[in-house]
């Protein structure tokens, strides 16, 4: 009688403890060191856990001024300085604050009154290629366990969720869209592409303030004047952003500053790609980023570029500084080289762990 009364007390005070510890739980950061595996979690459903590498889950502690990663200590001192230098390339989005255009049109409305990374401040964060390697990972629930997931372009989910994950809260675009690719993805309110995401727009020099007036004759695809013109038909839709003008002008300094300095790569005049752009962009916002087939693994062996089309090959190379970006994420990320080759998974600090002088 008495074991049968210490049970029954027992049941409901073991479900009290997995309440509170489930909504009190410490704060756990999944991260990969630089001695350690940068790891998927082998979940039920996943068929390929026994092929890829497996997350360690690592406790973080605050001690009031940085995260103090108990396991792996300090990053090397090489990587410190590279970071302080990446930390300069600093990131923001064009406000209400801006000039108006020399036609003297009013901004005000159409623009966020503050910028991005004055918004957002995420802890993990997942930045998905469109590479079609990411068709040979089943890699779509980790990346959706993220706090933010960042796509590109018209990348899409449906029909591709076990590799890509089907979550999207930002999505950074080129100045393409919509003028010359996915017209009917953006103009159309139905479509939850561009409607229910945070949309960023890359600007490599295309919007510019020059002489205290938006200057747009670089602008060849007249993507700002579309952004008016979205802003205008969906007033309540997700606010849209653009990057500030000079922050791919100061990425690609940056690179070829660390070409010239490592001598491991050849500098390129050519603009950074969108991928590089929204790394740097989403290490600005996010304490810890994983990058998914940005630095790509090798067990893709096609000449196919994206996951969502069978017939589209790579040609990138002829437009970005694709090798040279490639390289410079490879010196930057915390994950070990081999791993990075057999699953393209890259992880890296955020530039807010950094305190530069």
């Amino acid at each position: 009688m008495e074991k049968r009364t210490a049970f029954t007390l027992a049941i409901p005070l073991c479900v009290l403890f997995n309440v509170l510890f489930l909504r009190f739980s410490p704060i756990i950061i999944i991260t990969s060191s630089e001695n350690s595996h940068p790891i998927i979690l082998c979940r039920h459903g996943n068929t390929d856990c026994t092929n890829e590498p497996t997350y360690q889950t690592t406790h973080i502690n605050w001690n009031g001024s940085e995260f103090i990663d108990v396991q792996t200590g300090r990053p090397t001192a090489k990587k410190n300085a590279l970071y302080c230098r990446l930390k300069k390339v600093s990131f923001s989005t064009m406000t209400r604050t801006l000039p108006p255009p020399s036609n003297g049109s009013v901004l005000n409305p159409y623009f966020p009154s503050e910028s991005l990374e004055n918004l957002v401040r995420y802890n993990s964060c997942a930045v998905v290629s469109s590479s079609h390697g990411l068709k040979l990972h089943n890699y779509g629930h980790d990346i959706d366990s993220h706090d933010a997931v960042l796509r590109f372009n018209c990348a899409p989910t449906q029909g591709f969720s076990a590799h890509v994950g089907s979550r999207t809260d930002i999505r950074l675009i080129n100045t393409q869209i919509p003028e010359k690719t996915c017209t009917d993805e953006f103009w159309d309110e139905r479509i939850k592409m561009f409607n229910n995401e945070t949309v960023v727009i890359r600007n490599f020099d295309s919007i510019r303030v020059v002489r205290g007036k938006i200057d747009t004759r670089k602008d060849k695809y007249k993507s700002f004047f579309n952004y008016i013109r979205y802003r205008k038909m969906y007033p309540n839709s997700t606010t849209h952003f653009i990057q500030r003008s000079n922050f791919g002008l100061d990425l690609r300094n940056e690179l070829k500053r660390f070409c010239e300095t490592t001598k491991g790569c050849k500098p390129s005049k050519m603009s950074p790609s969108s991928g590089s752009l929204g790394v740097i962009m989403m290490l600005h916002l996010c304490d810890w980023v994983y990058t998914y087939e940005i630095v790509p693994s090798s067990v893709d062996k096609t000449r196919l570029a994206y996951y969502y089309s069978g017939n589209i090959t790579k040609n990138h190379n002829a437009f970005h500084s694709i090798a040279t970006e490639r390289q410079y994420f490879r010196t930057l990320t915390v994950t070990p080289p081999d791993e990075v080759e057999r699953t393209g998974v890259a992880v890296f600090r955020g530039l807010s762990q950094y305190n530069c002088t």
